[in-house]
């Protein structure tokens, strides 16, 4: 992510000239950046607390366990599907899509190459898997920075995810269920499984952390409480059942899962709240990009445009829009969330759209579509991590059911 936090930082002094143009002095537009900044505090803790968890479920073998037992209930004909299962229930219960493509997605790949299944087909159902999870997740990075730009309620657009993200599921379940089908696995490598019993204990207890994520939401638990007691659960489950100690506990809630074994290491070594920094960075700059346009007045000429366009074509085709721009020029989600609150906010004001659904359709736009695009980050670092190229774009059904869907829905409506 380095080049795009470059890039974000050259905008940010383009921004800065641009408000100095408009009459500002440079220390007024640099408070007008800070203002910005101020408002995703919350959600820069949050980001954070991600990162530890992505570590300490690592050490505690939560994701290891879940691959495991799902590994266990495939069939020759069954793969891809167990394949799109497991990684939707990975990506939920974690809430990121690089995480479980550097896991679980790595262990699906290794399968499918040894077994003989297409590796662009697996590909592309992994991609859905990931970022059904990364839109529809509590814990996801991206449903809690919608939550605050929007100032909605996390676990209200959860429900409203789960909704309008039901008929997209179902398509690709039905999709990748005839594909499984169509390439069924010939061999199975046990050296995976072997490795990962070496290195952990498995149990039931080591997915207690993941099933706090499942259940807490549905209680309506606060997501920081959430993530605290997931982060404590899988911090007992280190050091009761996998004998580590405080210190390495700690150094992998801060720098990541290292594992002894170089097999096990290849596929499961990162996060800790070290591998969230870029995120916090981009939204930190992202954020200062809308104190800067907001305290200037730019977010007045351009959302008046905008809304013209609105009125012309509907505000749901317009972000559509706005999404493939931002996430082409910025290569990721985060600008394109925050642009599409701040020039098409008054718009839904105007038109009486409430903040729920103007969350819903950021949702079904800004967090799917990115990754359709081959150079943006959503789509090239799980290519490579999978080791494959953009021919497994159009089998990355959900990426691109989810926005579709909703714009039949929303003509049908109307």
């Amino acid at each position: 992510m380095t080049y795009i936090i470059c890039a974000l930082a050259v905008g940010y002094f383009i921004f800065l000239l641009i408000g100095m143009r408009l009459g500002h002095s440079a220390g007024a537009v640099v408070r007008m950046s800070l203002d910005g900044v101020k408002t995703a505090w919350t959600l820069m803790i949050i980001l954070l607390l991600i990162g530890v968890l992505t570590g300490t479920w690592r050490g505690a073998g939560s994701i290891v366990t879940i691959v495991y037992y799902g590994i266990q209930l495939i069939r020759p004909k069954l793969f891809l599907i167990v394949a799109y299962l497991v990684t939707c229930l990975l990506s939920y219960a974690l809430g990121t899509s690089f995480g479980v493509a550097g896991t679980a997605g790595v262990i699906f790949m290794t399968l499918a190459r040894g077994g003989g299944v297409d590796p662009v087909l697996t590909a592309g159902a992994l991609l859905s898997g990931i970022y059904f999870g990364d839109r529809t997740s509590p814990a996801s990075s991206t449903a809690f920075t919608v939550a605050s730009v929007t100032q909605t309620n996390l676990y209200t657009n959860v429900r409203n995810m789960l909704r309008t993200g039901l008929i997209p599921w179902l398509l690709c379940f039905v999709c990748y269920a005839w594909f499984s089908v169509r390439n069924p696995i010939s061999t199975m490598d046990p050296e995976v499984l072997k490795a990962f019993r070496e290195t952990f204990t498995i149990s039931a207890w080591t997915i207690l952390p993941a099933v706090i994520i499942l259940i807490f939401p549905l209680l309506h638990i606060p997501i920081l409480i959430t993530l605290c007691s997931s982060i404590a659960a899988a911090a007992a489950v280190s050091m009761i059942l996998q004998k580590a100690s405080f210190l390495s506990l700690f150094r992998t809630a801060l720098l990541g899962y290292h594992a002894a074994d170089p097999a096990v290491a290849a596929i499961l070594d990162g996060g800790g709240m070290i591998s969230m920094a870029d995120t916090v960075i981009i939204v930190a700059l992202a954020c200062s990009y809308t104190g800067i346009m907001n305290g200037s007045g730019m977010i007045g000429i351009l959302g008046a445009r905008i809304g013209k366009a609105a009125d012309r074509r509907g505000l749901f085709p317009c972000m559509i829009l706005i999404c493939l721009v931002a996430a082409a020029v910025f290569c990721n989600q985060v600008v394109a969330i925050i642009l599409c609150e701040s020039l098409l906010g008054p718009s839904y004001e105007k038109k009486g759209k409430s903040r729920e659904e103007l969350a819903i359709d950021i949702e079904n736009t800004a967090i799917t579509i990115p990754a359709l695009i081959p150079w943006c980050i959503l789509c090239s670092v799980p290519l490579a991590i999978f080791g494959v190229s953009y021919a497994a774009v159009p089998y990355a059904i959900y990426s691109y059911a989810i926005p579709l869907v909703n714009l039949a829905m929303k003509k049908r409506k109307n």
